[in-house]
């Protein structure tokens, strides 16, 4: 696709010597023959590039480069002035504006086509650096979208977890106080046999955490869903009452 170039210009052998250029050199031109008009082609078409005389009836290019500047859509354009002036103040009054480029009138092909190349050019790494940016945000976003993920999932392993594993050891607590309390050697063997079950099965508990906590990550987060394979460790504890 032809890239396009909107030519800004009172002047109409100007504007057709111009128009004719930019044909021959591949471009889509677009032609306005007022600031005015300029502005509202700019905002329709979005053009690659921008090239506008200074001295123009109602609106000039100072106008319309400032006008150009406060929409989102044309500020990013590259701009060249045309001009008759080589007044410093001029020149310095328009980039302090925006524009990125000057063109003393009459201007030769070559002029024309060095700077055209040199803004094209300008645009297409600006562009290719936001691109860059993009992705890296993009990517940076979704990293920090896990790591949050993460961070829940184990906000969430850590109050499950301080919720059940009172339940294993408030049992063997309690197993200890009846094996303290224990008047006969037959229950007191009962009792250490008991906390010796319950302590194997509290161990295999503590290493299935481990275990949790090793393949919890920012790509597995959802884990969490499954974390019935614990609640069969804890089951007993909720209904018995040892004697």
């Amino acid at each position: 696709m032809k890239q396009k170039i909107l030519i800004i210009e009172d002047d109409r052998a100007t504007r057709t010597n111009l128009l004719k250029f930019l044909e021959i050199e591949g471009f889509y031109p677009i032609e306005a023959e007022d600031g005015r008009q300029g502005i509202e082609l700019a905002q329709i078409h979005l053009p690659e590039l921008i090239i506008c005389d200074i001295l123009m009836p109602e609106l000039d290019g100072y106008d319309v480069l400032n006008e150009l500047q406060k929409d989102p859509q044309t500020a990013t354009i590259p701009f060249i002035f045309l001009t008759v002036s080589s007044n410093n103040e001029d020149l310095r009054h328009g980039m302090e504006l925006g524009a990125d480029d000057y063109l003393n009138k009459p201007v030769t092909s070559e002029q024309l086509r060095a700077a055209i190349t040199s803004r094209l050019r300008k645009k297409q790494v600006f562009l290719q650096r936001y691109s860059n940016l993009t992705e890296s945000t993009e990517t940076l976003e979704q990293k920090i979208e896990k790591l949050q993920e993460l961070l829940q999932a184990k906000d969430t392993l850590l109050e499950y977890l301080s919720h059940t594993i009172r339940k294993p050891l408030s049992f063997m607590v309690s197993t200890l106080d009846q094996l303290k309390n224990s008047s006969t050697e037959e229950e007191r063997n009962i009792h250490i046999k008991t906390l010796q079950q319950e302590s194997a099965r509290f161990l295999a508990m503590v290493n299935k955490i481990s275990e949790l906590q090793r393949i919890l990550t920012p790509e597995n987060a959802q884990v969490l869903n499954q974390f019935n394979f614990l609640d069969s460790e804890f089951e007993d504890y909720q209904i018995k009452d040892k004697v």
